[in-house]
């Protein structure tokens, strides 16, 4: 009888499967080759490896560099041409070149977590770098301790997001990178996850620590309260203002911004110029 998945890591493996498959093609273009680095399980290596083998015909005259970072070796992977596969023990002697992505565990005890931060710390300067990570459950000032290290490491594009069980088992999940285009797509892989029992998102940062099913189209309650006490504090916006405010603050994508102002437009919440047509990033909202 195969082991039981632990749903929390099944979804992560997951979001990570999907993120790959758009980052894959994107930075195979570099001419500085690209790197993958490993720091969980040999089976999130295999699962990377597998996505890998499905862009086989772009590796060829592209070099991409997978590094297993105190995981062990596989079992016999299959390496098409254009990828190099290599073990490292000590985090110290890491080396990697062209864009990066990180998978660092701290739960699968491979890694404590202060040799995660170093890591973050170390791979974070330079261009087209991002980390992927997964964390005990944290309180609010610790998750805000998480962001500013992100932010010192180069890495200023995050979200932060509880993966939460019907019996309140949570982990944290955090990914982060220096592109707001990559960020967003994250977030759209994010939603477009399939649920795996029962396990639900939660943003650390909701003072309700409303739990929100994994769909394309999510509660967003908790997304209007933020834009709606944003209007509070900072006043007239732009829908754009309010788009990016979701995007680095929020577990929402920018789309879903528009869809809550729309509707709290609607109930008078707020008033919008020009008070009809479609809502645009120019559309100017306010609290009334």
């Amino acid at each position: 009888m195969p082991e039981r998945v632990d749903p929390h890591t099944a979804v992560t493996r997951e979001l990570l499967v999907r993120y790959l498959d758009a980052w894959t093609p994107a930075v195979l273009r570099s001419p500085r080759g690209a790197t993958y680095v490993e720091a969980g399980s040999a089976d999130f290596a295999a699962s990377a490896l597998r996505v890998f083998g499905e862009f086989a015909d772009r590796l060829a005259g592209h070099s991409l560099d997978v590094v297993l970072l105190c995981t062990g070796a596989l079992r016999e992977p299959d390496i098409p041409p254009g990828l190099s596969l290599r073990s490292v023990d000590d985090p110290a002697d890491l080396t990697v070149a062209g864009p990066v992505l990180a998978h660092l565990d701290v739960l699968a005890g491979t890694l404590d977590e202060p040799a995660v931060w170093r890591l973050v710390t170390a791979l974070g300067p330079g261009r087209a770098r991002e980390v992927l990570v997964t964390l005990p459950p944290a309180t609010t000032a610790e998750v805000a301790g998480h962001r500013t290290r992100l932010r010192e490491a180069g890495l200023p594009c995050a979200v932060t997001v509880e993966l939460a069980d019907d019996a309140g088992h949570t982990q944290l999940l955090l990914f982060a990178t220096d592109s707001d285009k990559h960020l967003t797509t994250f977030k759209n892989e994010l939603w477009a996850a399939d649920e795996f029992a029962g396990i639900r998102y939660r943003d650390p940062h909701d003072p309700e620590h409303t739990m929100i099913d994994i769909s394309l189209n999510p509660q967003l309650l908790p997304l209007r309260r933020v834009l709606l006490d944003e209007l509070a504090r900072r006043g007239t916006r732009t829908v754009a203002d309010l788009q990016r405010h979701t995007l680095h603050e929020t577990i929402y994508r920018p789309t879903d911004t528009i869809d809550v102002l729309t509707v709290a437009a609607t109930a008078g919440a707020i008033t919008r110029e020009p008070p009809k047509g479609r809502m645009s990033p120019r559309t100017v909202v306010r609290k009334p």
